[in-house]
């Protein structure tokens, strides 16, 4: 029985709100529970995590996270979990959206396996550039996929 590393991820900050907000059995609440448990690793950036933070302050936001709990816990998860890199600060030019560039800096540094997103630019120019871009169920499916052979 060969026993791997789980692989690393990078976590886009709409999957983290999504699984705040969203059903607890839902794909982006399900992928916060596989970093909690080291099912998976995580990156972390400055950049990043200031999104997460300026994000989760936005009324919108603040107004329906109705679970403190819920929100501890990803926290916790998040920054107990997460290894922290500081990644240089590229030019990403197939990825319109400047601010999203932080999600592939902090690949490229990490030399992640996966970049987590629901975001369809993210998605697109990640995967055109020759990283490995997957939205939450596909993760899911993957790291399911690879407990079996265990």
């Amino acid at each position: 029985m060969i026993i791997t590393e789980p692989p690393l991820i990078v976590l886009d900050t709409v999957i983290v709100i999504g699984g705040l907000l969203g059903k607890p059995e839902g794909s982006d609440a399900r992928v916060l529970r596989y970093i909690e448990v080291g099912g998976v690793r995580l990156a972390t950036s400055d950049a990043g995590l200031r999104e997460l933070a300026q994000v989760l302050e936005r009324p919108e936001i603040t107004q329906k996270l109705l679970e403190p709990a819920r929100v501890f816990r990803a926290a916790l998860s998040i920054g107990l979990m997460g290894a922290l890199y500081h990644p240089t600060r590229f030019s990403w030019p197939s990825l319109v959206d400047e601010k999203d560039w932080w999600l592939l800096d902090l690949a490229y540094e990490a030399k992640a396996n996966y970049i987590v997103s629901r975001d369809k630019q993210v998605i697109k120019a990640g995967r055109k550039i020759g990283f490995k871009v997957v939205t939450p169920p596909e993760l899911i499916k993957i790291l399911e996929a690879s407990s079996r052979i265990l």
